[in-house]
């Protein structure tokens, strides 16, 4: 009898949580409340909006900032010229010697002692104004030699 009383009173609960609150509401029918949830829930009853949303977050988070990246690169590519210093994509540090608009090969000094010039493509160079130097003209103002300069 006890064990029935205990067991009753959650199962009783349960069943008022169970019940429609429109029920409560007299002159209002189940069948109005369930047809028009209204605010919010009207909102996202289609299931169209969270992916719509989610791919405005993707296109503002991920694809817009590559477009600006990748349009920031062709036009750097586009602008080199002569006398600039490049890195190519292999790590070759050097000046542009050549370069016409109109091609997609340029040609790039690496040593200035012996003339030694390749021919790459526009699409492997990926820093343009990159290695100024600064190395050796840090040694030549102090009056040093680097690693490999025997003074010649």
């Amino acid at each position: 009898m006890i064990i029935e009383t205990v067991l009753s009173v959650p199962i009783e609960f349960l069943g008022l949580l169970a019940q429609d609150g429109a029920a409560v509401v007299p002159g209002a029918g189940a069948e109005g409340a369930a047809q028009n949830p209204g605010g919010l829930g009207m909102l996202f009853e289609n299931p169209l909006l969270p992916i719509g949303i989610l791919f405005f977050l993707f296109y503002f988070i991920v694809l817009n900032p590559e477009k600006k990246r990748k349009r920031k690169e062709q036009q750097m590519l586009a602008q080199i010229g002569k006398n600039d210093r490049v890195v190519t994509a292999g790590g070759i540090h050097g000046v542009v010697v050549a370069a016409r608009p109109d091609s997609q090969v340029i040609t790039v000094r690496i040593d200035d002692k012996q003339n030694v010039r390749i021919r790459v493509n526009r699409s492997a160079i990926t820093r343009v104004g990159g290695d100024t130097g600064t190395d050796q003209a840090d040694a030549d103002k102090s009056g040093e030699k680097l690693d490999g300069d025997n003074g010649d």
